[in-house]
């Protein structure tokens, strides 16, 4: 399934996307595993492009005419696109890369999800009662994604466990993360490219650093997963491309 929209880290904050007339608030969760809490309204119908961040949302649409929907958005190692039709608002929970399996083992919680926003309760409330409810995600899902951010992507699996627990940690990661190990380092890679470039950092030199093979690998690998050309990032395009997006 295709959601979610992202933008700025901070307090509640207004995006405005150029491929249509809209309105993005985000802010941050109030639980350690919350990354944010947002909403999106559109002006008029038509498409965003969404990059692929590793992250789980728990999604609630509101049609114009208020049908009103929910779904879980499953995190994918390439860039999407959604469709927004004019009027339509849409809530959202954003979970830390980690936590997907809370989302994704509660068969009650989508039509929950519905039923808060229908009678304009807390959504991020049924999302904190659920991580309080359920595990935490096991240790090895836990340490790949910090070591994941702490060497931006360059960890070597095979170089850090044992055949048996590379193959635990590719069984939790499908669970927890919604991908394999091998795709989530991908995606921890190029939004530290994206940062690097953010940051005026030449293509050249943030390929090297990061361990791309050349330039034009990180340009084919920030095509794939952002959905924009790595030069396109220091000019703000769409929802995906806002400075300082929380995950």
């Amino acid at each position: 399934m295709i959601g979610g929209w992202r933008a700025a880290r901070g307090d509640w904050r207004l995006a405005l996307v150029s491929t249509t007339s809209t309105a993005y608030l985000e802010r941050p969760g109030r639980h350690a595993a919350v990354a944010a809490v947002w909403s999106h309204t559109a002006a008029a119908s038509g498409t965003s492009w969404i990059g692929a961040d590793g992250c789980f949302d728990l999604i609630v649409k509101i049609g114009a005419r208020g049908d009103v929907s929910g779904l879980v958005y499953t995190p994918t190692a390439s860039v999407q696109r959604t469709s927004t039709l004019a009027g339509q608002r849409v809530v959202g929970v954003r979970l830390r890369p980690g936590y997907g399996a809370v989302l994704r083992t509660r068969a009650d919680l989508v039509a929950r999800a519905v039923e808060h926003v229908c009678r304009g309760e807390d959504l991020e409330a049924l999302v904190i009662s659920a991580l309080e409810e359920h595990a935490r995600p096991p240790h090895v899902v836990r340490d790949l994604v910090l070591a994941a951010r702490e060497t931006r992507g360059a960890i070597r699996l095979g170089a850090r466990s044992s055949r048996t627990s590379e193959r635990e940690i590719q069984r939790a990661c499908r669970v927890w993360l919604g991908m394999s190990a091998k795709s989530f380092l991908r995606i921890e890679r190029v939004w530290a490219a994206r940062e690097a470039i953010r940051m005026g950092t030449p293509l050249a030199q943030a390929a090297a650093e990061l361990g791309f093979a050349d330039q034009a690998h990180l340009s084919r690998e920030v095509k794939a997963l952002l959905g924009v050309s790595p030069r396109s990032l220091r000019a703000v395009g769409n929802l995906q491309d806002l400075a300082w997006p929380a995950r």
